[in-house]
């Protein structure tokens, strides 16, 4: 063998060994990504203009267990039914607010209204569900509208995110199911007859669709920035960000599949839309150049039921609230006055 095969030998076997290497980090930081921390979270909406006049602390803290025994953190925020200058709960009583139940959780008759009211039956609640790398804290700008309007919201951390223990992020296939067990706890917790909805941002309105499959128990549904199928977004990300042939997704998609069961590549809300039998409001920013708008057009072209499609000109990805809060809350304000007074 000539020295220049053996040197051309060893070239490429380098390059293949870092090919590999480049793949196998694509699909692990893809299912494994780097979390914000809560504190971060908090303050970074806290210094939003149209939150941080508001008492965001939540009220109680809990647990929710989910289908496979994983454990998701949530918290509760009531709705303001009255509101000072600024933004402080004055009709809101709690009896023993720190005293809860084993599993963390509490029960509703501790939930108590000035009043007279001693639980929450008739009453209107909204789940938010954040975005990819995110947790709970960052529900707290859309709270703040949905507490204005006279819902309560529980807020919680996505599988893999927040205080949750870690495990793979599977952007709807599992995390669907979550959300079915925080439909299914929040109406245990406060009432089978509650008025209940959820609101998702980015990956929390992919799992939101994606849970359409099973037809949960929800009134309707806000899908902010959401993806129609991960592999254009994947592929979008590898060439505008990272000026990446976009052929690496589907090799890392492929190797996901090997290492953790299933391909990313393969993650499709669109595909999971149910019967229709759920008002959708679809929103996106203008600007969005992670999860392009095109996404939400496409389910809210293809959704066999009722849904509208609002875009914010100026909005960037997860930020079409804070381009406009006082448009957000007039849109959300009109969708759901058509909701329950169709």
């Amino acid at each position: 063998m000539t020295l220049f095969l053996t040197i051309l030998i060893i070239i490429l076997a380098v390059l293949l060994i870092a090919f590999i290497g480049l793949i196998i980090y694509v699909a692990t930081q893809t299912t494994h990504p780097k979390k914000t921390s809560m504190e971060d979270a908090w303050n970074n909406e806290m210094s939003k203009d149209f939150v941080k006049k508001l008492d965001m602390n939540p009220s109680s803290v809990y647990t929710i267990t989910s289908f496979d025994g994983y454990v998701l953190h949530a918290s509760f925020l009531p709705a303001y039914d009255y509101m000072d200058d600024y933004g402080r709960i004055e009709n809101y009583a709690y009896k023993n607010p720190k005293s809860h139940l084993s599993d963390g959780s509490f029960a509703p008759e501790q939930y108590r209204r000035k009043d007279g009211n001693d639980n929450c039956n008739g009453q209107k609640f909204v789940i938010i569900s954040h975005g990819y790398t995110y947790n709970r804290h960052g529900s707290m700008k859309y709270a703040s509208i949905f507490r204005r309007l006279g819902y309560n919201c529980v807020i919680y951390d996505d599988r893999r995110h927040g205080e949750n223990e870690k495990t793979v992020t599977t952007f709807g296939l599992k995390e669907s199911k979550d959300l079915l067990a925080v439909i299914r706890d929040t109406r245990e917790r406060f009432g089978k007859d509650i008025a209940l909805g959820a609101h998702g941002e980015s990956m929390g309105t992919g799992l939101s669709i994606t849970a359409l499959q099973y037809e949960p128990e929800l009134d309707f549904i806000i899908a902010d920035c959401g993806y129609a199928d991960l592999a254009n977004v994947v592929e979008n990300g590898l060439k505008t960000k990272f000026h990446l042939p976009t052929f690496l997704g589907a090799v890392g998609g492929a190797v996901s599949n090997m290492l953790y069961g299933y391909n990313y590549m393969k993650i499709a809300p669109i595909e999971h839309m149910g019967s229709g039998k759920i008002p959708i409001c679809f929103v996106h920013g203008g600007i969005d150049d992670f999860i392009l708008p095109i996404n939400s057009i496409r389910m809210h072209e293809a959704y066999k039921g009722y849904s509208e499609y609002h875009e914010f000109p100026k909005g960037n990805h997860g930020l079409s609230i804070d381009s406009d809060p006082e448009g957000y809350e007039k849109m959300l304000t009109e969708f759901l006055d058509k909701v329950y007074n169709k």
